[in-house]
């Protein structure tokens, strides 16, 4: 399944698949997934990002005056479900603020086949 995710979307679901429980093998994986969605150095410098420690974790900040170009990622099927069901998972400390970054992803991934039955 291919994705078009922005750098908020990028970051967001980085941080939302760094957060799941698993075993290792399924941690390399998600891992795998977080490595390629992750901004590199240019796209981080172009957002102004920063990385604080907030109660022991890891938060990522950055402009929202400041984007990029929204790119392109292929997933496999396993990542995809593993997309999913960290999404599924999540609970959100408010779903108004992060509608914007998680609507197109929801709409795009749990998309119900709209075609009626012959």
């Amino acid at each position: 399944m291919k994705l078009t995710l922005d750098h908020t979307q990028r970051l967001n679901l980085h941080a939302l698949l760094g957060a799941q429980r698993a075993d290792v093998g399924s941690i390399r994986a998600i891992w795998a997934v977080q490595d390629r969605i992750a901004l590199n150095a240019d796209e981080e410098k172009a957002v102004e990002l920063k990385r604080e420690i907030v109660a022991g974790q890891e938060r990522a900040v950055w402009n929202p005056a400041l984007s990029i170009p929204a790119k392109e990622f292929e997933f496999t099927d396993p990542e995809v479900a593993r997309i999913k069901a960290a999404i599924q998972m999540w609970d959100s400390y408010g779903a108004n603020a992060d509608r914007r970054w998680l609507q197109p992803l929801v709409e795009t991934l749990f998309a119900v086949d709209l075609v009626p039955d012959k």
